[in-house]
């Protein structure tokens, strides 16, 4: 669709640089990837972001975009044309942003904490990660009753802010000793992953449960000393 420049640096991993991949592939916006080592940056992510020395970061046109929020509300305003993400009404854009938002301020902080901590903290770490959880399933159901998507029949900024969680899941529950309550207990969740999961253009980029459980598995031994 593109004739720009366009690349995306990132560690496969991240739930942050999925961000981008799903805002670039749902738009089908062609670019380059280039595989970030966390101990080894290269001399380009380091240029390209010397404030936070963090993956993800777009490069569109020699000019680089950081912070995944950011650069999905960039790509929406550059290729605005082919499946909006963030809606026209001041509202409803409002909302989305702030489900966005709770997946770093909620859902990766719990999440984050629970494949790190031990003992009472961890047992916190897995209510508060539950409760994130609850609310987006709550939240489902209120803001699009009846539909698959924070967007309504299409994937918007809220879900793009929150899916790449979804192949999280597996390691949280692996590593983490996470227990996922049932389809009966979070029905509008289950029925949002589903919805998802089904989606081409999520399919293009979003690795295995399998695979992105390794990495956490060695994550956490890396930070834990764990065995």
């Amino acid at each position: 669709m593109s004739k720009d420049s366009v690349k995306l640096l990132n560690f496969w991993p991240s739930m942050f640089g999925l961000r981008v991949h799903y805002a670039l592939d749902l738009k089908g916006v062609s670019y380059d990837y280039q595989e970030e080592s966390l101990s080894n940056k290269s001399k380009e992510l380091l240029e390209a972001n010397p404030i936070y020395t963090k993956i993800p970061v777009l490069i569109h046109n020699g000019k680089p975009i950081c912070e995944s929020l950011v650069i999905v509300d960039y790509i929406d305003s550059v290729w605005p044309g082919s499946h909006k993400l963030l809606p026209e009404d001041p509202y409803e854009k409002a909302v989305a942003r702030f489900w966005a938002d709770f997946g770093d301020k909620k859902l990766h902080d719990a999440g984050d904490r629970l494949i790190r901590a031990m003992g009472e903290e961890h047992k916190k770490a897995g209510e508060d990660f539950k409760w994130a959880l609850m609310k987006i399933d709550e939240a489902l159901g209120t803001i699009a009753p009846g539909k698959p998507f924070f967007g309504g029949d299409a994937m918007n900024f809220a879900d793009v802010g929150l899916a790449p969680f979804i192949c999280w899941f597996k390691g949280y529950q692996k590593v983490g000793g996470f227990v996922l309550p049932g389809p009966e207990e979070w029905p509008n969740l289950y029925k949002w992953v589903d919805a998802v999961n089904s989606v081409d253009a999520i399919k293009i980029s979003t690795p295995s449960d399998d695979k992105v459980t390794e990495s956490v598995e060695h994550y956490r031994k890396s930070v834990t000393g764990a065995a």
